[in-house]
């Protein structure tokens, strides 16, 4: 017998070996090294592909503060599917518990031949998914990493199944730092960034401004009549209010801008490489999509107004990120005192 080419083979596999500890190695440095969770979960999304050479991935996750469902959080070869539908599990869903038991990948073939995840397994069946990989983070399943088939149709190898089951436990770890890092930034009513937060990126956008000479413009808002709403339609309709509104400004905004809650019923919008007249547009789009928008809770819809104040960063008039606000402030009262339901810039 020819031992030469069983070596040739096993050298092959020692140095496919290597290469795969290398990069996880890599891709775990990648993963630790940012909280920013959109950036971290594409990170994820583009690893696999990378990897595993599979045209379609969803990554299911449960990251909601309040609700601990899963659903597709973002997908790559499903884009049709997902603009309509998310796959939702709930927390108590047999295929999240048979894999919080601490089981490997499994193939959907397998997971088949069990009558008690049929159900579920029928929401996965327009990702036509070939592989489950579970995200397990302290013994909690926080995710689920969907595989389509390979692109040249091979098999998942064992070695593919331990590369992701390692590259799962990093994306676990990394999406619950990440997940416990967002619960102590955003507002948990309105989903916006919380008031420390907002300061804290308002002065990097600063110094980033300072910098390389970027324009920057920054929006302050508040709800005209909050008081007498609340008064009104009591507390909890306004929790209700306060938390459609936070829905419309993020859809508002681009992705590199800042909306946080200020305080109260005031917010703030930061918004990098902007100048005055182009913040001046942002707020009011946002000032007539709140005056259209129908707020729910009533028999019939209810209607509210915002007011907001815009400035632009002057770096010889704002000794610091107080009197850059103070200017939007004033630009907000201005725009309060002249009836409300406007939009006043500082000049």
């Amino acid at each position: 017998m020819d031992h030469t080419f069983e070596k040739a083979l096993s050298s092959e596999d020692l140095e496919k070996k290597i290469f795969d500890l290398r990069n996880l190695i890599e891709i775990g440095m990648s993963l630790s090294s940012t909280l920013e969770f959109e950036n971290l979960v594409e990170s994820i999304l583009y690893s696999i592909i990378g990897q595993m050479f599979v045209d379609k991935v969803a990554i299911i996750l449960q990251v909601d503060i309040d609700v601990n469902n899963f659903y597709v959080h973002m997908c790559k070869g499903y884009d049709d599917y997902f603009e309509k539908n998310d796959i939702i599990l709930q927390e108590n869903s047999p295929l999240i518990h048979y894999f919080e038991s601490g089981e490997s990948p499994r193939r959907v073939a397998e997971l088949a031949q069990n009558p008690i995840f049929i159900a579920e397994l029928d929401k996965f069946q327009p990702l036509d998914p070939e592989l489950f990989v579970p995200m397990l983070s302290k013994e909690k399943i926080n995710g689920l990493l969907v595989l389509g088939r390979k692109i040249h149709g091979t098999e998942f190898t064992d070695a593919d199944i331990e590369f992701l089951t390692d590259l799962a436990r990093f994306a676990a770890i990394a999406v619950e730092n990440s997940r416990l890092y967002r619960m102590a930034t955003i507002d948990r009513k309105t989903r916006l960034y919380v008031h420390h937060f907002f300061l804290e990126r308002l002065e990097e956008e600063i110094k980033r401004s300072q910098r390389y000479g970027e324009p920057l413009s920054l929006i302050m808002c508040d709800i005209d009549h909050f008081k007498q709403f609340n008064d009104t339609y009591g507390h909890q309709q306004g929790d209700m209010l306060l938390k459609e509104l936070g829905a419309i400004l993020r859809k508002s905004i681009r992705k590199m801008d800042i909306a946080a809650r200020f305080g109260g019923e005031e917010f703030s919008v930061v918004l990098p490489e902007t100048k005055l007249p182009g913040a001046n547009a942002v707020a009011s789009r946002i000032r007539k999509q709140v005056e259209a928008y129908p707020f729910s809770g009533q028999k019939e819809p209810l209607h509210v107004t915002l007011s907001l104040g815009v400035a632009e960063y002057d770096k010889a008039r704002d000794n610091c990120s107080d009197d850059f606000i103070k200017r939007a402030d004033r630009a907000l009262y201005a725009a309060k005192k002249s009836g409300r339901n406007r939009v006043a810039a500082y000049r």
